[in-house]
């Protein structure tokens, strides 16, 4: 039955996919697009609350790593690549999850008040130009009593959202959309709308082939959803107050120090140089577990091009 919520459920999988989330949210600072770090995101952004390395965030064709407490405005972009994810929080605490492989673009982002103690209401056009997206509306955000007036641009349809739980995937040979909770209308083309709301309503149609009506995801199916965009421990995941780092060098001169920097982060990883006992160390910070510094350790070791060849791992001193 599609609402059974034993621990092994689709539903009880989903439910403690949330409980993974909350144990990874930590109180937002926010990292501007430059080097300064603000206490607080901005009116009308995104924020980056964690990231399964690598990954980048992309402002007017400038692309750079993604890290936790970077801010994303409209006509920016979250790029995750293979087995990567990242975990954006938007002004009113709703959340959006990107599988790997994904490109996301905030097309527009607007959220007001009619006074600093009403609800936030929040109308924003997104748009998934491939890979895997969902969007949970956050407790806190529901309790508050905040609105919004989202829209998802897919290859073939726009996805209408109204205060849900639900997943979407966008490549070259399909579209599709499943609810977990809540409800979303698909709009394609001059079509009517699919309303999907019921837990586990499934749409997909797939390139030159005939639109089918909307059905019911296996729990398979959903099972399947629900991973593709959850973080995964242990894999090189960096979150706000993660206390383990990766050093991929300790070089003797700032030149050497500074391009095996800008080597790491074109590839995604948001490394920094610090001076330390009249050398330069070269390191990852923010790591969630000694697991996940050592992933990003094997990540660099295994790419040739980054010429990491030696490397370590440690717990950072507060």
């Amino acid at each position: 039955m599609m609402h059974t919520t034993t621990e092994h459920s689709p539903m009880g999988l989903h439910r403690r996919a949330l409980l993974w989330q909350a144990c990874a949210a930590l109180a937002l600072g926010g990292l501007a697009w430059g080097m300064s770090r603000p206490a607080h995101a901005a009116p009308s952004a995104t924020v980056v609350e964690a990231v399964q390395l690598p990954a980048w965030v992309e402002r007017n064709g400038q692309r750079r790593p993604a890290e936790p407490g970077a801010q994303l405005r409209a006509k920016d972009r979250a790029i995750t690549a293979t087995g990567s994810r990242m975990l954006l929080r938007m002004d009113d605490r709703s959340v959006i999850k990107l599988g790997e492989q994904t490109e996301f673009l905030i097309q527009s982002l607007d959220t007001g008040r009619e006074s600093a103690a009403a609800p936030s209401q929040q109308k924003s056009s997104l748009k998934l130009i491939s890979g895997v997206f969902r969007y949970a509306t956050d407790y806190t955000s529901k309790a508050l009593g905040n609105k919004r007036e989202l829209n998802i641009e897919l290859a073939t349809a726009t996805v209408g959202i109204r205060g849900t739980d639900f997943w979407s995937m966008t490549d070259a040979a399909h579209d599709a959309v499943c609810v977990f909770e809540g409800k979303v209308e698909v709009v394609r083309d001059a079509k009517p709308g699919i309303e999907l709301d019921k837990p586990g309503a499934f749409w997909v149609v797939f390139t030159g082939a005939p639109e089918k009506p909307a059905g019911q995801a296996t729990p398979d199916q959903l099972a399947k959803f629900i991973g593709q965009a959850e973080m995964q421990p242990g894999k090189g995941i960096v979150l706000q107050g993660g206390r383990w780092r990766t050093v991929a060098g300790f070089v003797p001169s700032g030149a050497q120090a500074n391009a095996l920097r800008a080597r790491l982060q074109t590839a995604g990883y948001p490394a920094e140089v610090v001076a330390k006992d009249g050398r330069f160390e070269v390191r990852i910070n923010q790591l969630a577990t000694r697991e996940d510094a050592e992933a990003v350790l094997k990540q660099l070791q295994t790419n040739t091009a980054l010429g990491v060849t030696d490397g370590r791992v440690a717990l950072a001193t507060r």
